[in-house]
């Protein structure tokens, strides 16, 4: 028999009802934030991406040889210290950086907010990346064009070259029409001797690929169990990922993309929390980072389904329509008790989910169509569903006190 709520109680019950409340999906506002640590580390550069902002890059910190990728966007500033600027076309794999930024404590993604370059020395060296248009193996000077103009430099003795799988290369080993970045410095006579010369790309072949990215996608197809998974996605709009850009590997939005998971695989939620392969649903917005590999497929390394969130903001109510065997269909109402969406949502119970009368324990018999609910749980808002960790009956007199109004 149900509890009997007197006026007397109405505080006690008005803590409760803060503390276990459901919404709708609509009332995105209210969703649990996401949180950030600040993150200041010095490492290799391992992948470059793109020199057009925003990009990825992917750093590996020299204390723990971890391999960070780290988000880079017009709010980003440069520099060779804390007050000199560079360009990321002055950049070079290998490089030492210096990444300050926030650190998603969800996905573990950071969000430059500084990087420094710490290889490069101010008004010392500078980067060319163009293409050559001559070789004097003679004179052992290296043309290169970017932006209409011609820029030659010394190759010395002590230039480094990498050419593909040579490394070191020769002079010998580049042809005309490559692509390559340079490091370059001025030498006594006013010259630029070549330091480094990174090969990048000859005709369709790309050297030195940056496979590590992260995009966002629709989930259109789901095969294969967890741990040995395939998931196919349409991509969505990524404004890093752009059209006839080299180093874009995955594709730009409405290409179709096919990511692989493995044992390595991280799920997580929108915001905090962690999810897993069973969570995924066709129809799924995700945030992926994972590795393209040379079948042009992706590993991902991690999944963040942003349709899966942490539900418990204030005061809205669900009126229960059905109710199955270990689930209840309720509809959405907002605090005036009106009808704030025509989607149902279906509240999953389990051994954990925690039922309450009003202040009062309580149990899954006790609810019967009619009753509101206030949810606490894990919402997928792509299914219309709600894994329940708390779920409070509310007694009618709260909806009818409101209608009054």
């Amino acid at each position: 028999m149900k509890s009997i709520i007197t006026k007397l109680s109405l505080f006690s019950l008005m803590a409760v009802l803060a503390a276990t409340t459901f919404v709708a999906p609509v009332q995105a506002a209210d969703e649990e934030e996401t949180t950030y640590t600040e993150v200041s580390f010095a490492g290799m550069l391992r992948e470059l991406s793109s020199t057009d902002v925003p990009t990825t890059i992917v750093v590996q910190e020299n204390e723990t040889e971890e391999n960070y990728t780290v988000d880079i966007d017009e709010e980003t500033l440069f520099g060779y210290g804390l007050s000199d600027i560079t360009k990321m076309d002055d950049w070079i794999t290998g490089d030492q950086i210096r990444v300050i930024g926030l650190q998603d404590d969800n996905t573990g993604v950071i969000n430059a907010t500084v990087v420094i370059n710490l290889s490069m020395k101010p008004y010392l060296y500078r980067g060319l990346n163009g293409w050559i248009t001559d070789i004097d193996e003679d004179d052992s000077t290296m043309t290169i064009q970017w932006n209409n103009i011609e820029h030659e430099v010394d190759v010395t003795e002590d230039t480094h070259m990498v050419a593909g799988e040579l490394n070191p290369a020769e002079l010998s080993d580049y042809e005309i029409d490559d692509r390559v970045r340079i490091r370059v410095e001025r030498d006594s006579e006013g010259g630029d001797d070549a330091t480094i010369i990174v090969l990048l790309r000859r005709g369709d072949e790309i050297y030195l690929k940056a496979r590590t990215r992260g995009f966002q996608a629709e989930l259109t197809d789901i095969s294969g169990d967890d741990g040995d998974a395939t998931l196919t996605l349409t991509l969505l709009e990524n404004p890093h990922l752009q059209e006839g850009d080299v180093n874009n590997l995955v594709g730009v939005e409405g290409d179709t993309v096919t990511v692989v998971i493995d044992e390595n695989t991280n799920f997580v939620r929108r915001f905090m929390g962690e999810s897993d392969f069973e969570d995924l649903v066709v129809g799924d917005e995700l945030h992926i980072v994972g590795r393209v590999n040379d079948d042009e497929t992706i590993t991902a390394w991690l999944i963040r389904n942003k349709n899966l969130w942490t539900v418990s903001p204030l005061f809205h109510l669900g009126l229960v329509t059905d109710v199955d065997s270990d689930s209840v269909t309720v509809e959405a109402y907002n605090n005036q008790c009106e009808l704030a969406t025509e989607d149902v949502i279906e509240i999953l119970f389990d051994d954990e989910t925690r039922v309450l009368d009003g202040a009062w324990e309580s149990e899954f018999d006790e609810i019967i169509e009619g009753d509101y609910l206030r949810v606490r749980g894990v919402i997928d808002a792509n299914a219309s569903q709600i894994d329940a960790e708390t779920v409070m009956i509310v007694p009618g007199w709260v909806c009818a006190a409101a209608q009054a109004e």
